[in-house]
This record gives structure tokens, sequence and C-alpha cells, in this order.
């Protein structure tokens, strides 16, 4: 086994996941069997060379999946504070591309209207033209092979955790990119509360198949020769104050697991939603760990 992001082979494994729970948890989600993709134990594992936590094998999500995911109001939101981060970095003369884009909410937000996204959805590039958004249905490999060195400013929002290969993902931004650009990457944060959440299948395969912390984040900048100008974490958000405090509580009575579909677990969750709403009248926000996101904003020299 290497590591997907700087291929040492030095791999710890933490934890194993069973399949057939896992199955279960998105059944319960989606009332969707994803048995057909899902069919065998994951590893949970850690590079020790990077850090990068990732899943063994990466088995990413079909167009059926995400598919499943869409109907869900709050999986794809116009809204974002990274957004609010990220275009402080942008210029309005920069030409910026977006990886994964989806409709191009992102580009709404710009003062720059030299705006291109990448996605694979036929149905985000027709959403995007109706509002004046070019959207490309191409891989960023692919594209950068044929763009390079084009761009002031690569981004990627909430992506790079569902790609299977993210060093090839990486590199291809870079290649995009002029030189003195900047590549800007938001992840969900594995520096927050997030790496203690039990049942988070969204946070597994086949919708994340790695995680990232900051220590990951900074060994980008060191292994491309990059100069790193910030790492940002986003504040908690009030909807998921109560998440954090659910979690912190049932970890103090349970051990933390990926995957606990345990009679226990369920009674102590349900036992205990009652104090973190309690709890969370007087919590003050220098009391909040880090938000759900982390942004990382490079620049190639």
């Amino acid at each position: 086994m290497t590591c997907p992001l700087c291929l040492n082979e030095s791999i710890k494994e933490l934890e194993v996941i069973n399949r057939l729970e896992l199955i279960k948890l998105y059944k319960n989600l989606t009332n969707i069997d994803f048995s057909y993709l899902l069919n065998q134990d994951l590893k949970y594992c850690e590079c020790e060379n990077c850090k990068l936590r990732f899943y063994d094998p990466l088995i990413t999500g079909d167009e059926k999946f995400y598919n499943s995911l869409q109907k869900f109001d709050w999986y794809y939101m116009d809204e974002k504070d990274e957004y609010l981060e990220a275009k402080k970095y942008i210029n309005s003369t920069d030409k910026v591309l977006e990886v994964g884009s989806g409709k191009g909410a992102f580009a709404k937000h710009l003062t720059s209207k030299d705006y291109i996204g990448l996605d694979f959805s036929e149905n985000a590039k027709k959403m995007a033209a109706k509002n004046g958004i070019t959207i490309e249905n191409e891989m960023i490999q692919d594209y950068a092979q044929k763009h390079p060195n084009s761009f002031d400013v690569v981004v990627s929002f909430q992506v790079l955790e569902h790609v299977s290969d993210p060093k090839g993902f990486i590199e291809a931004k870079i290649r995009a990119l002029k030189q003195g650009g900047k590549m800007i990457i938001a992840v969900p944060s594995e520096d927050s509360f997030l790496k203690y959440v039990s049942n988070n299948i969204l946070n597994m395969p086949p919708h994340h198949v790695t995680r990232w912390s900051d220590e990951t984040l900074k060994f980008i900048a060191k292994e491309y020769s990059l100069d790193l100008i910030d790492v940002y974490h986003e504040n908690l958000q009030d909807v998921h104050k109560l998440y954090f405090l659910n979690t912190l509580i049932q970890n103090s009575f349970m051990s933390s697991k990926l995957i606990d579909i345990s009679i226990v677990r369920k009674i102590i969750s349900k036992f205990f939603s009652l104090f973190s709403r309690l709890f969370a009248r007087g919590l003050k926000d220098k009391m909040l760990p880090n938000g759900h996101n982390v942004l990382a904003i490079y620049k190639k020299v």
C-alpha cells in the first residue's frame, strides 16, 4: 500500500470499516443500496510521511450516488464562508479557473469576469450557461495539459477530498497556474471536531476518500515548492454547535469510532441531545473549536 499523495509506503492502519454497516448507514440516508460500490471492508489509514489520512481501497461515488445526494437542499449551497475568504485573494483582472465548479456559484462572488469552471455534470454546464457562466465538462488533468501556465488563480472548494488521485489533481492545478499565480484549496478540516464524529458517513467512501489536516496542507507547499500564504479555518457555524456538543458529550462516555451503530451509542446520543441544547446556551465563541472547513492559499514561485 502506498500513500495516494506522496507515494510513501510507511502507512499506519488506524481502523477497519465494516462494509455492511457503512452500506446500512447510506441506505438510511438516501434510501438507496450502494453495495455495488462498497464490495469489501475498508481500511482507514494514515501516511507517516505527509500525514494524509485516507481509505483503502479508494472507492469513489458514481453518477447515481451523487444524484441521490443532490436531492438534499443542503448538499449544494450558493453561499459559503469559504467563498468570501477566497475572493479576498482574487483581483478583478485575474483569470480564474475553478475545478469542480458545479453550476458556477462562486463566479457570482467575483469581480473578475474572466472565469472558467470545470465540472463533470452536463446539467451544471447548462444551468451555468443560463447565467452567462462558462463551464467545461473536462478533468483538470486533461485541461491543464492543453492550458498550462494560463491562470492567475486556480481554486477548488470541497473537491479534493472526493478525488482518488490527489497527487495528480494537485499537480494539474499547479500546471494550469501562471508563475506567481495562486492555488486555493478548501477541504473539510481534520483539525476540527469532525475528526471525532462517529457515523459521519459523508466523510467516508464513496463520498470522501481522503482527510486533510493542516500538517498535510503544509506538506503540499513543501513538496511542490510553493509559498504558503495562509491556512484559514472558518468559525464553527451556528447550525453545527449542537452537533459539536453532542459529539463531545458522547465521546466522554464512549471511545470514538468511525462507525458505531450499537444500541448503546443510540441511547447515549438521544439521551444527551437534551443536555447539548442546555449547554449551547452558555457556549461562548472563544470556547468553540475550528469550524468544519479549512482554506489553504498557495503561490506558485
